[in-house]
């Protein structure tokens, strides 16, 4: 190998491996920042379903309207009954008894469909987070993997350089008969 080209060499290896390096801390910021937005918003979106106000929300909001409305029909009735005379006030109360367990049987069916709801975003929250915590592992491996062969690729070049080079055994090149050296 000639010096010349075993210098190159050695100069593109030292190249390649400040580039690998570079690459490895530069991509590896970036994939941090991605990584980073990716789980805070995931717990933004676990916060917003999670501590949903269900109670508050149109559907539970209509069933005990519905609910309040058929309270306030029988109530209606009850008190037009209790009117003409015919109701006695053990009516009176079985009829206001059933009302309450109307209104407690459709707040406890609330209470467990906003139970089950939790559950079902937290299951959701943590296959999220694996899923997020799975990819990033992957990245890394590749990283690691595509920064080890850069270092082997780069140090391999720079010792066929070292090797390559006569150290204080260069020899002269002989001059032809003009005057010039002639490279073999």
């Amino acid at each position: 190998m000639e010096p010349i080209s075993a210098v190159l060499s050695g100069i593109t290896g030292g190249l390649k491996l400040f580039s690998g390096i570079k690459g490895l801390f530069d991509g590896d910021d970036d994939a941090r920042r991605m990584y980073e937005n990716a789980r805070a918003a995931e717990q933004a979106w676990y916060k917003r379903n999670y501590y949903n106000d269900y109670l508050n929300s149109s559907m539970a909001r209509a069933a005990i309207k519905r609910v309040e409305d058929t309270l306030s029909k029988k109530a209606r009735q009850g008190r037009a009954y209790a009117a003409i005379g015919r109701a006695t006030p053990e009516y009176s109360l079985a009829t206001s008894a059933e009302g309450l367990r109307s209104m407690d049987g459709l707040l406890t069916n609330l209470a467990a469909s906003e139970s089950e709801r939790r559950n079902g975003v937290d299951a959701q929250h943590l296959s999220n987070m694996n899923s997020i915590n799975s990819n990033e592992m992957a990245w890394n491996r590749g990283v690691r993997k595509q920064a080890d062969a850069d270092l082997i690729g780069g140090l391999s070049l720079i010792a066929d350089a070292v090797k390559g080079v006569k150290w204080g055994k260069e020899e002269e090149t002989p001059k032809d008969n003009q005057g010039t050296t002639s490279g073999v």
